[in-house]
């Protein structure tokens, strides 16, 4: 399947909701990935910049980072009503494969404001299925989201 020029898609699911992200690199991935999932939650083009929220995770698989780092940016949503359109990843280093001890580390930024209306709620980002894959030069995954 060629991996198509955009950074996510909405893909069905049959009782929660999924998406498809893709990027050329793993920083750009884990950036569309966390716009996809607001893109569920809000209205991206009418979400504002008013608040940064610095996100510090680490997790034994490139996966595992992934979805800590996105059930971080859930945690900010429950605790605080934000939502977020802008990511910068500041640093992304993954676990030494070598080194069943070794951690991955991710160390990112979040731009949004306080949203004033949800399509919904994300309880949790799921390990369902989740898998890095690299095709053609980019790096795609699916997420679902437990909602």
């Amino acid at each position: 399947m060629p991996v198509p020029d955009m950074p996510f898609e909405e893909i069905p699911h049959t009782a929660d909701w999924a998406i498809r992200a893709y990027g050329r690199t793993l920083p750009e991935l884990f950036a569309n990935a966390a716009m996809g999932m607001y893109s569920l939650l809000v209205d991206l083009d009418a979400l504002g910049e008013s608040e940064r929220r610095e996100v510090e995770v680490e997790a034994a698989s490139p996966e595992g980072l992934l979805v800590a780092w996105l059930n971080e940016l859930v945690y900010y949503t429950e605790r605080e009503h934000l939502a977020f359109k802008r990511f910068e990843i500041h640093e992304l280093r993954l676990p030494d494969p070598g080194d069943p001890d070794s951690l991955g580390r991710l160390r990112a930024s979040a731009y949004g404001e306080r949203a004033r209306e949800m399509r919904k709620y994300i309880k949790a980002v799921t390990y369902h299925n989740v898998a890095i894959q690299q095709e053609d030069g980019r790096y795609r995954v699916e997420l679902v989201f437990d909602v």
